[in-house]
């Protein structure tokens, strides 16, 4: 409530001219419109990709349990993660596929200088560039991410025929428009946000966004995406933002927008939610635990 709140002054504002789309998403989710689409029969078989951290170890299991819901066959289900026994223990337990997050860029994030007000927030920008890497080992045409902190609580896809589903929020926050100019020299199409704690990635598209950043900037990928740090700035790129924006700016015919129905939650309430997540999952498709909600 005060979040939508605080959305709704900032935009009169900032930028008066989302309000319109705010409000028809909230609107939307109010009369839970699209919640039922697309929960029917299993579509394209696709891989999972999950970022980890020790400090979210204790959900990981959940995670992948509720993958169960994906209204997709699976092929491999990979963990990118530091080098942790833990995890790599799990790994092999249950037939994940450990990936050692240094193996992707050949750096790590102590590689990255990104500081804001003493706070540093190399790792947060990092596990970006991690999850624009999964064309690198994944094997299927397309990979959904998941956060280690979200569960899926309600059956839904990713894919309705040809086309992409990106899940919107009603959250907003320029410097990811910002971030978008600089990166590609054009505007994003969607007023609102796509950072939904997910998203499905085809690993052509991210070949074509790579070559063109590589093109634009003349470097390589990662340093042209690392370029838009902002020291003043503590959240200046969204990956999630960035991909939706390019598929939808450069093919619209394959992105089908729908409302994200996603509630976040203190872990404290776990075991309450998983005793009654037949209940909950009438309300919201994702859950999710974010380790600084107490």
């Amino acid at each position: 409530m005060l979040k939508g709140f605080i959305f709704h002054v900032r935009s009169r504002l900032e930028r008066p001219d989302l309000i319109p789309y705010y409000l028809l998403l909230k609107v939307k989710k109010l009369f839970k419109i699209d919640f039922e689409k697309n929960t029917g029969t299993k579509g394209k078989k696709i891989d999972v990709v999950i970022l980890t951290l020790p400090k979210d170890f204790e959900l990981l299991g959940k995670v992948v349990q509720s993958l169960d819901k994906l209204k997709h066959p699976i092929n491999k289900i990979f963990i990118i993660a530091p080098d942790n026994a833990t995890i790599k223990d799990y790994c092999t337990k249950n037939n994940l596929h450990f990936v050692d997050e240094r193996s992707l860029l050949g750096y790590g994030k102590d590689s990255i200088h990104y500081m804001v007000n003493g706070a540093n927030r190399n790792g947060w920008i990092f596990q970006q560039l991690l999850k624009w890497s999964g064309d690198k080992f994944c094997e299927m045409e397309d990979y959904f991410i998941i956060d280690s902190d979200t569960i899926i609580s309600s059956p839904f896809s990713l894919i309705e025929k040809d086309a992409f589903i990106f899940y919107q929020n009603e959250e907003w926050h320029q410097p990811y428009f910002k971030a978008f100019k600089h990166l590609f020299g054009y505007p994003t199409r969607n007023k609102l946000s796509f950072t939904s704690h997910m998203m499905i990635f085809n690993r052509e598209m991210l070949r074509l966004i790579k070559k063109e950043l590589e093109t634009k900037h003349g470097k390589s990928w990662d340093q042209a995406y690392l370029s838009t740090i902002d020291e003043h700035e503590a959240s200046c790129v969204s990956d999630y933002d960035n991909y939706a924006n390019w598929v939808l700016c450069n093919f619209p015919e394959r992105t089908l927008e729908r409302p994200l129905y996603n509630k976040a939650f203190s872990r404290k309430d776990l075991e309450y939610i998983e005793n009654n997540m037949a209940t909950f999952g009438k309300k919201y498709k994702t859950i999710s635990f974010h380790s600084y909600i107490k």
